[in-house]
Formats: structure tokens, sequence, C-alpha cells
């Protein structure tokens, strides 16, 4: 009898990790990370307070790079040796920008359901208790309380 009463809940547990734990979201290739709401694009811009949301065009194309240890690079498909990453721009929210790969925390977990144009979650793998990356006007910063925002469409 407790057995059964327990599988239930064994089967519960099991889906909402499946929900919740990293996922390999994107295969390597080109992409637009675009807010699930309104559709609009991460851009691939330089400076210290990077992040800016805008039109997809080719500024706005991502190179995702598995990992093996289960995250993610996003490299810039203009430059794929800079990566976004935390911007060292102590200010609130934090801020991210692309610095060279590897400079800065730039190794990303996706958090969500493995389907394809479902939205997903993005924090940084090092440092979680940033937050994920969220939407904020024009700007993309890391002050999600990880919700699932953002999308990635394959480019080409």
């Amino acid at each position: 009898m407790r057995i059964r009463s327990i599988l239930p809940l064994a089967a519960s547990a099991a889906a909402v990790v499946a929900l919740t734990t990293p996922s390999q979201a994107a295969d390597n290739g080109s992409y637009f990370i675009q807010d699930a709401r309104t559709g609009a694009c991460l851009l691939t811009n330089e400076g210290y307070v990077g992040g800016q949301l805008g039109a997809c065009g080719n500024d706005a194309v991502w190179q995702v790079r598995n990992l093996p240890n289960g995250s993610v690079q996003l490299a810039s498909g203009q430059d794929e040796e800079r990566c976004l990453g935390l911007s060292p721009v102590k200010i609130f929210p934090p801020p991210v920008f692309l610095s060279p790969c590897g400079s800065s925390p730039d190794q990303w977990t996706i958090t969500g359901p493995a389907e394809n144009g479902a939205p997903v979650a993005l924090g940084l793998t090092e440092i979680p208790y940033m937050g994920t990356l969220t939407p904020s006007g024009d700007r993309a910063t890391l002050a999600g309380r990880g919700a699932p925002e953002w999308t990635f469409t394959r480019v080409g």
C-alpha cells in the first residue's frame, strides 16, 4: 500500500525536476535570443553596460556553444571570441556585456522545458545567486527570479 501511495508523489517530483533542471535548449549553432513576451532580440553590442534589446538582425546573432559541464557560452555572431558575461560595473541590477570568452563569468545554465520554441531561463552557472537574465525596458540584466523569459530562434 505504501509503495502505491509514494509512486504518484515520486512521478510528480520527477515532472517538476524535469521542468527546472538545465537542459540543452539549443544545439550548437546560430540563434536569436528573444524576449518571450515582446520578441525583441538580445543584441551583441559593446560597452560595459551591454545587454541591449532591439530589432532582430545581423547584430543580434549569437553562437551557442554547449560545454561538457552542461552549460553554454553565448558568443557574438560577429566576433566569436567575445561572449556574453557579467559586466565588471558594480551597479544594480547587474549588467551583462561582451568580453573575451573566459575572462568574466560567461557560462550560462539554460533552465526550462526541452521543447523547441518554449521559453527558458538563463542564469550564470558560476554565480547563480546573481539572478537570471531578465528583460527590463530596452536592456537585459541579471535581476530575474528564474522565470522562463527567453526563446532561442535558429538563424540560417
